[in-house]
Formats: structure tokens, C-alpha cells, sequence
């Protein structure tokens, strides 16, 4: 980028040296469970410069007409477009280019990348993404915001162009409520194609976050998403993840819970299917007194995909009086499926609850058999079972909009496995909310769904 400081070029000199020395796993509880990149390493610093004449592709063009809420696009590693309502920009709600924000807060960007408890000397692949880092944006939600703030960043993923490897930072001051969505999506796969993400989440005291990631990939395209939170007093934070497509995807999640009674949720669900891999670690770190984290992962697998989750709960002494809850199930549809569920604990305090579940297992035949004696063929049972395994936690997202979208991208994949032909309207029969009914699809699913449903077509 543009005119870097000295401590980013220290930084990438750091963090290339981790990506190509150290271990995917330095962890001895998972030394033997991880999956490697499919994409070598060279490949993606070789193909790391952005694309100038990036645009918005034409099936996504609508987006474009979204101006009641802010939105950030990005193609090819390029935000080509930031839109902030006048009105929010006026109450200080402030979104730039990470090249921006490296002259004009360039000490909050260094304090994102550098000075957090995960640094990229630290691990393989977030050393690789910093080495690479070509993009991002910094988003500031002030005090002086009076209402919630609804962002959506859309991410435009090709093959054989120029690779994503970006950083987003969030930093919300005290009392600010902002939910944040994040989409990944390809708009072309005639290669392979990279996207490593590493979001920085900052919650001032008082304040509420939520994070919403969808990933509907290529299963042409491999990504690694580190997303990191840390909480100041009374603050509450959630991340809700969707993880369908991809060829490879790598997620570690870490909560720093290091203000008094805060509380944090991250809800996660993925299928794979056709030899897609997941990695997925989710970790809980209570700091302080009377903190709050609950971490629930569930996946399911068919045919010769892999799962590997894992994650740990760590509480310290001082971190008394605290609760967590880490679970982690995976649902496997074929023979061929492999899964592995690794949660664990470390505890310095006696005065705290903590507790932790984990389960791999085919689908419960019993179940089958009972929904064919009501009559439903044996393939519409089995989407029943396998999609209801879910459904506890969709509706732990209380954001309407993002609850039916994540249904919709489950639907849409099982149909694409299965070879047959979704019907959106009937998504809405099978969910039946009750203050939806009567809306029609796009009152439901908003902008998100017609251009999905455009792509579709």
C-alpha cells in the first residue's frame, strides 16, 4: 500500500517469516488435528498486488441502490465502494480505506495489528495475511451515535486474479451499538482464489456488537478468517457465522473478555459437502470478574468433506464469578465424512462455572424411521433432521433479516447437493415465524435475497 509506515513494514517482515517457518498448530492438544492450505504460500504473496480498474460485477450492480444503511464493497481486494447515510455520517459514524486510515489514525490501526494478545509473529496464518495485507477498512462508531447502526461489507472473491488479504477494524466507543455483516462471496471461478480476513473488534465500555459472517464461496476458492474481540466494561459482543462454501476455510475466533460483566455469544453453523475442509477454533478468554461467554459451533458433513473443531475455555484468576459454555457438535450425513470435536478448559479459579460439550454422530435412524411413518419420504426426512439440527441456533440471531438469510444459503446448498430445485418462497412455509406472516419474500429477506435470488436466475 501506499506510502506504509515503518512499523507495517516491520510487521510484514514478521509475519512472513511465521508463515513460512512456524507449525499450523503450535498447540499440543491439536498438533495432529488441522488442515493444511491448498494454495502455496508463494502463490498468494506472488498474486498480492490489488487491482486498480476493480468494479462492482454486474450481477451484484443493485447493491448500489442500498441507501438507507451503510455498505462497504470490495472486489479483488479494492473497497470500490463506501457509502455512509449523511445523516449517520453527521453523528460521526466514520468508515475509510485502511490506506487512509494508516495517515489519518494511523495510531489506532497500529494498535489493531500490533499490540493486540494475537500477533502475527505468533501464528502461521495470520502471519501470512499480514505479509500479504493489500486492503481493509477502519469503521468508527462514536459516542455520539443515538441509534443502531446496521453495516454491510460485501466481499467479491475471483479466480486467477489478484488475491483478498485484508483487515477490518471495528472500534465502537463507549455506549455505541453497531451489528456489522459480512459477506464473502465469487463472482468468478475460472482459477483458484484467495481471501484471508483478520477482524479487529474493539468494544468500549457500555457498548453492544454484533458480527454476522456469511461465507458462500466457490468451493474453488480457499479462506482464513481470524476475528478477534475485546471487551471493555459491560460491554456485549456477538459473532454469528455461516460457513457453506469454500474449498478450504480456516476461522479462529478469540474473545478477550477483560472488562467487568461483560458477555459474549459466538453461535456458528457450516455444512460441507464434496471434499470441502473446515478448520474451526473458537476460544474464550475471562479476564475479569463476573464475565459471560458462551461459544456453540454445530456443522454437518456429507459426503468426503472434513470438520475439525476445536477450542478451549481459559479463565484467570482474577476472572472469578465468571460463566462459559463451550459446545461443539458435528452431524455427519455420509460414510465418508470425518469429524473431529476438541473442546477443553483451563481454569486458575475455583469461584466460576464452566462447562463444555462436544458430540460427532450419523443421524439418528430412529428419527428417520419416525417421520417416514407420517408419511414424508425418506430423503425429506432425513433434509428435516438435518437442517432442524441447526435451527436452535438460527433462531439465537435476533436480527430478522440475517436469521432468514443464513436459513436460505442451508436451503440453497442442500438443494445444490441434492440436485434439485429450491424454491424461496417455500422456505417461508417451512420457518413459519409468527410475526412474518403474510410478508412477502422481499419484505423477509430484503436486498440481500433479490440479489441472490438474481444470481440464481
Amino acid at each position: 500500500m501506499k506510502n506504509e509506515p515503518e512499523w507495517l513494514i516491520n510487521l510484514r517482515d514478521l509475519g512472513m517469516k511465521a508463515s513460512r517457518e512456524l507449525p499450523y498448530e503450535k498447540n499440543p492438544l491439536y498438533i495432529k488435528h488441522f488442515e493444511k492450505l491448498g494454495v502455496d504460500p508463494e502463490w498468494i504473496f506472488e498474486n498480492s498486488e490489488p487491482r486498480l480498474d476493480a468494479s462492482i460485477p454486474k450481477e451484484y450492480a443493485d447493491l448500489l441502490s442500498i441507501m438507507d444503511e451503510p455498505v462497504v464493497i470490495h472486489v479483488d481486494a479494492a473497497p470500490v465502494w463506501i457509502y455512509v447515510p449523511h445523516r449517520l455520517s453527521e453523528k460521526g459514524l466514520t468508515i475509510m480505506k485502511l490506506e487512509e486510515a494508516l495517515s489519518r489514525n494511523s495510531q489506532l490501526v497500529k494498535k489493531a495489528l500490533t499490540e493486540g494478545p494475537l500477533r502475527p509473529s505468533e501464528e502461521k496464518l495470520l502471519g501470512l495475511i499480514t505479509a500479504s495485507l493489500n486492503s481493509g477498512v477502519l469503521i468508527h462508531a462514536p459516542r455520539t451515535l443515538d441509534e443502531q447502526v446496521n453495516l454491510r461489507s460485501i466481499w467479491l472473491i475471483s479466480g486467477g486474479g489478484p488475491i483478498t488479504s485484508a483487515a477490518t477494524i471495528i472500534h465502537a466507543d463507549q455506549a455505541a451499538r453497531i451489528s456489522i455483516i459480512e459477506e464473502y462471496h465469487s463472482y468468478r471461478e475460472d482459477g483458484p482464489g484467495f481471501l484471508g480476513h483478520q477482524i479487529h473488534v474493539y468494544a468500549g465500555a457500555e457498548s453492544q456488537i454484533k458480527h454476522v459472517s456469511i461465507n458462500d464461496a466457490s468451493t474453488n476458492h480457499e479462506l482464513i478468517i481470524y476475528k478477534r474481540a475485546i471487551m471493555d466494561d459491560y460491554a456485549s459482543h456477538r459473532w454469528v457465522g455461516a460457513t457453506i462454501g469454500g474449498a478450504i476455510t480456516h476461522v479462529k475466533i478469540d474473545n478477550y473478555l477483560q472488562g467487568r460483566d461483560v458477555r459474549t455469544d459466538t453461535l456458528e453453523a457450516s455444512i460441507m459437502s464434496k471434499g470441502q475442509r473446515l478448520d474451526m477454533t473458537i476460544n474464550l478468554h475471562h479476564r475479569s470478574e463476573s464475565t459471560n461467554g458462551r461459544a456453540i459451533a454445530k456443522s454437518i458433513g456429507m459426503h468426503d468433506s472434513r470438520t475439525i473443531l476445536k477450542g478451549i475455555i481459559s479463565i484467570e484468576r482474577e476472572a472469578k464469578n465468571s460463566n462459559a459454555y463451550l459446545a461443539e457438535h458435528a452431524l455427519l450425513l455420509s460414510n465418508e465424512a470425518r469429524a473431529e470435536a476438541i473442546p477443553a478448559l483451563e481454569i486458575k479459579c475455583s469461584e466460576v462455572r464452566a462447562t463444555h460439550s462436544a458430540s460427532v454422530s450419523q443421524i439418528d435412524q430412529e428419527q428417520v424411521w419416525y417421520l417416514m411413518t407420517r408419511g414424508i419420504p425418506r430423503e425429506d426426512a432425513v433434509k428435516i433432521i438435518a437442517l432442524g439440527f441447526f435451527e436452535p441456533l438460527v433462531r439465537e440471531i435476533d436480527i430478522s433479516e440475517v436469521r432468514w438469510n443464513v436459513r436460505y444459503l442451508l436451503e440453497k446448498k442442500w438443494q445444490e447437493v441434492s440436485m434439485g430445485q429450491l424454491v424461496p418462497e417455500s422456505i417461508i412455509d417451512l420457518y413459519v415465524e409468527p410475526e412474518d406472516v403474510g410478508k412477502t419474500p422481499e419484505d423477509i429477506f430484503g436486498k440481500h435475497y433479490k440479489y441472490l435470488r438474481r444470481r440464481r436466475e
